[in-house]
């Protein structure tokens, strides 16, 4: 039997374990989304930190430009972790030959998921909106063709947004403003969403993905075989 300076120390071992634990699952992960596009400048940047900032990943777009049937872009990658780091920087270019590849791919990730739209829904209901902020300037040179795609922008920003609060749990109210410009043609556009999730959740929801991913003949692997086919 345990005397008494020995038990009362691995009662408080288990205490701040456990201390540790709640403060670990409740901690939130961050993510975080920058778009810009001002003249010839464009810029595109996701970001998520976790773990009080141990873990911490940032995708970053510095420049983008359309070859007339696709998109080329260069992309930065960076992700850090228990003091560990790895950079790395490339080009990339999406077609329409890779986005209707990517719609295969979601396509059977669904057939092969049991109810995979439930589990995120319910993974988008635990998420939080911090922050949502998009302003856009737009001009035509004419006043009549600048005030009617001042109303297709705003259509378009309202409609969004309406989807992601149903989906999403809006804590703060967003911010939309559209300027328009009549003199002469012009079109810039700066979006910012700041959105949270418990790392709790966002562990039990791996979990359930797992056990839903499993249930399906194949499992991970054949999870792993879409998600990395040429």
């Amino acid at each position: 039997m345990l005397g008494y300076p020995y038990g009362l120390m691995m009662t408080g071992g288990v205490f701040l374990l456990l201390l540790l634990l709640t403060s670990i699952l409740s901690s939130p992960i961050t993510m975080t989304g920058h778009v810009r596009k001002v003249g010839n400048d464009e810029f595109a940047e996701f970001k998520v930190r976790a773990l009080f900032g141990i873990l911490h990943y940032q995708y970053t777009v510095p420049s983008m430009f359309f070859t007339g049937n696709s998109l080329k872009f260069k992309k930065k990658v960076s992700q850090e972790g228990a003091g560990i780091a790895s950079r790395q920087e490339e080009r990339d270019e999406i077609d329409a030959e890779k986005v209707e590849s990517s719609i295969d791919k979601y396509k059977q990730l669904l057939q092969m998921t049991r109810d995979m739209k439930g589990w995120v829904k319910d993974t988008l209901r635990r998420v939080r909106l911090l922050d949502w902020q998009w302003s856009t300037t737009v001009g035509t040179g004419d006043a009549m063709w600048t005030a009617m795609a001042i109303g297709a922008v705003w259509s378009v920003k309202t409609s969004l947004l309406g989807l992601i609060s149903q989906m999403l749990h809006v804590e703060e109210h967003p911010r939309l403003t559209v300027h328009p410009v009549f003199q002469y043609p012009a079109f810039s556009t700066e979006w910012l969403c700041i959105a949270q999730i418990r790392f709790g959740y966002a562990i039990l929801a791996g979990l359930q993905l797992l056990v839903r991913m499993k249930k399906w003949k194949g499992g991970v692997r054949a999870w792993q075989n879409i998600l990395f086919k040429a």
